[in-house]
């Protein structure tokens, strides 16, 4: 390796991107509703900052009273703009302002996900450095979720590739009996691979599916999968905040205070 690239991979920066906004069609100021003394996004933000190869931990917001959330817990923030259509426009939005190096990773960290895993973060963050030079985007998967529930994304992969992403359940057990794929939030996006997905218009299947991750597969761009372990989830209704407020309270790392965390 001659010296230039020595530099490129020794000042190579990690960064964990969470987009965070406050209107929710399905549970209206889901980021800010209170998790046993603490907003969501500060739980997801905590629990980002436990990971061992991040280098920035950012919440990336256009609201004001998410901002005020952060700043009261010494979370950085990076205002975006409302026009944003999703958390991936937003977290594209942020790196150009953030002022990201292209050789950068992006590990686009959901809010709303307060049971986030760190280790994971970690394994899409290896994964992703891994694989860069063959694939675009890396989404890691749990095997096996709820059946007939739309609010789950499903992975359809053949091998590693993702073929397509889906709230139906797919794909059916015609012939061979296996448990689905669930999506689970934490994407690995190298800076260009964020880009093509930023500068091109929503398409038909991302807009039917509710998916943003298809507007990438419908421009070209390859996803990597692999699977996880874990018990993580996204609070989209009601029922997930409640089924959240159970298992935080139960959580090892939240009964520790996020010791570790920095904060």
């Amino acid at each position: 390796m001659g010296l230039a690239q020595s530099l490129k991979v020794i000042t190579m920066k990690i960064w964990g991107l969470i987009p965070a906004r406050l209107d929710s069609s399905r549970l209206h100021g889901k980021a800010l509703l209170d998790l046993h003394g603490l907003p969501m996004i500060i739980h997801v933000a905590k629990r980002a900052s436990l990971s061992a190869l991040l280098d920035e931990v950012v919440v990336c917001t256009d609201s004001d009273r998410i901002a005020q959330a952060c700043i009261d817990h010494k979370v950085d923030i990076c205002f975006t703009s409302s026009q944003c259509s999703n958390g991936t426009e937003r977290i594209y939005e942020a790196s150009a302002i953030l002022q990201c190096d292209s050789e950068d990773l992006i590990i686009d960290i959901q809010g709303d996900e307060p049971l986030i895993d760190p280790a994971n973060i970690d394994k899409v963050v290896a994964v992703t450095k891994q694989n860069a030079g063959a694939y675009d985007i890396c989404l890691p998967h749990l095997i096996g979720c709820p059946r007939s529930n739309p609010n789950v994304v499903k992975v359809v992969a053949s091998g590693e590739r993702v073929l397509y992403l889906t709230r139906s359940d797919c794909p059916n057990d015609f012939t061979i009996d296996k448990p689905l794929k669930k999506h689970l939030s934490i994407i690995g996006f190298t800076q260009e691979a964020l880009r093509i997905f930023a500068t091109n218009p929503m398409t038909e299947l991302e807009k039917q599916e509710n998916i943003e991750l298809l507007r990438a597969l419908e421009n070209n761009l390859s996803i990597y999968t692999f699977e996880v372990k874990g018990d993580s989830f996204s609070v989209d209704v009601r029922s997930d905040f409640e089924r959240a407020e159970k298992a935080i309270e139960k959580c090892p790392l939240f009964r520790s205070g996020y010791a570790s965390s920095g904060f």
